[in-house]
């Protein structure tokens, strides 16, 4: 998707983050677009509109298609702006082409330890898994590791937990992504896995348990 061809009235997500977790995401509706800006009605937190401005923050935006596609506009900025004597969101991006979401589900959020057994590279490697979803899952490498890791090559992953059960994983990597500190890669799986579901759904089942408070 091209960011001059994101249509009035859609609905747009952003996700706000220090750099790594999630803090924060804001729905809101598309007014007006142009050149790798667009207005959108402005975000609100309990009544008051929100100042996107700090040290370290990152902006992704999320922007469905027609066909249900989801499609991410990485490190935009967002300022006020007035027109016509209303007030607006503008955000802005550097992207002039989104990336598309190819997993196409609802990724969590896990950043822990596991080990990956990777393609091309003898020994195994310790590192941590980013975040999984039903049909695939993303891990991270410290940027001065210097390893082979394209592409199309095949990776397995392994969970321990602390009950000592393991979850075990194994997709293609689909995307490589350079960061201040390390490269993310995203993996996706041949199929669902069950074993994965099982284990988003604990996951999901203890964040909601420590939300709901005493």
């Amino acid at each position: 998707m091209n960011s001059s061809e994101i249509p009035m009235g859609v609905k747009v997500q952003i996700c706000v983050t220090n750099g790594g977790d999630t803090q924060a995401k804001f729905i809101s509706r598309v007014m007006k677009t142009g050149d790798k800006s667009l207005l959108v009605i402005p975000f609100m937190h309990k009544g008051v509109r929100v100042n996107f401005a700090g040290t370290g923050v990152q902006i992704h935006m999320e922007v469905p298609d027609g066909e249900g596609n989801n499609w991410t506009f990485k490190n935009c900025k967002i300022d006020t702006v007035k027109k016509n004597g209303l007030l607006y969101h503008r955000i802005l991006t550097p992207m002039s082409e989104a990336i598309e979401n190819r997993r196409g589900e609802r990724r969590t959020y896990v950043w822990q330890p596991a080990i990956f057994t990777i393609e091309g590279i003898t020994d195994q490697i310790f590192t941590t898994l980013k975040d999984v979803s039903p049909s695939g899952f993303a891990f991270v490498l410290d940027a001065r590791k210097r390893l082979a890791i394209t592409t199309g090559k095949t990776v397995s992953c392994t969970i321990n937990e602390k009950d000592g059960n393991a979850v075990h994983m194994r997709g293609k990597v689909i995307r490589r992504e350079k960061m201040d500190q390390y490269v993310l890669y995203g993996c996706r799986c041949s199929e669902k896995n069950e074993e994965v579901i099982a284990y988003i759904d604990k996951i999901n089942g203890k964040k909601g348990a420590e939300n709901s408070g005493p």
